[in-house]
């Protein structure tokens, strides 16, 4: 008789066999998975104490809510500036990724002024609108010369308000005033 057969035999004239193997495997898996909670446990409490902040409950585009949980995390990686008060009324200043802790760059108050970064002046351009987001970098042209590099705070039916740095208001002026205005998309910074 093959072994297989055999101890399916034993098996069956003594259950309590069965019984005992199956609570040795589920008892080696409880000694386990206690290990485990413990080693996690050892490794948070090695990072020291815990500090509470506001997590991004999802992904944010600049000009959206801010929606943000209340979670401890180890103080070592809590950045500067990082929220202790709820964001309620906010707006996010630039992207925020799903899980990202909320600092105060990322909070502007509402409206379109709330994203203009200090020291920039915003304006109205018209643009087809359709090509672009609250967010965008772009690319100021007035002919064939750059004006400046910025951002775009917030959208209306036929033009897109855009931030740019202060020193190239004067410039940005001429070229509305001349209807010289061309935008270019750009990646990023």
């Amino acid at each position: 008789m093959h072994l297989l057969a055999r101890v399916r035999l034993m098996v069956a004239r003594h259950p309590w066999i069965y019984w005992f193997v199956v609570a040795v495997i589920a008892g080696a898996v409880g000694l386990g998975a206690a290990q485990a909670l413990a080693g996690v446990d050892a490794a948070r409490r090695s990072w020291g104490e815990q500090e509470s902040v506001w997590m991004a409950s999802a992904a944010i585009e600049p000009g959206q809510p801010i929606v943000a949980d209340r979670r401890d995390v180890p103080r070592a990686v809590v950045p500067p500036g990082a929220l202790g008060v709820p964001p309620d009324d906010a707006v996010a200043r630039q992207r925020i990724g799903p899980g990202e802790i909320i600092t105060d760059t990322d909070v502007a108050a509402r409206g379109s002024a709330g994203l203009v970064p200090d020291g920039w002046v915003a304006f109205a351009v018209p643009a087809s609108v359709e090509h672009y987001a609250t967010g965008d970098h772009v690319n100021v042209y007035s002919g064939d010369q750059l004006v400046a590099a910025g951002v775009a705070v917030g959208r209306g039916e036929s033009e897109l308000m855009v931030a740019i740095p202060a020193d190239a208001a004067p410039a940005m002026t001429t070229a509305l005033l001349a209807d010289a205005v061309t935008l270019g998309l750009t990646p990023g910074p």
